[in-house]
């Protein structure tokens, strides 16, 4: 599994609870007609551009190593 311990702070600025991770090689497929509907669209919070540069990296390589997969969620 490729994931990433998202800090403390990172927690603070993103709305997470601490401890918290990302799991990064694997992405959530659904139907459209089954689609969840949010109760709002309002951002809970923001990471750093910093730590997002250091998700991207770890995706691409995921991908790269053709390491990525998609999970049916009902």
């Amino acid at each position: 599994m490729v994931h990433i311990v998202i800090s403390e702070i990172e927690c603070r600025r993103g709305g997470l609870r601490f401890p918290s991770w990302l799991v990064l090689d694997e992405y959530n497929r659904v139907e459209l007609d089954e689609a969840y509907d949010f109760s709002t669209t309002t951002p809970s919070g923001a990471f750093s551009p910093a730590f997002v540069r250091k998700i991207a990296i770890l995706i691409k390589q995921a991908a790269t190593q053709r390491r990525l997969r998609a999970v049916v969620r009902k």
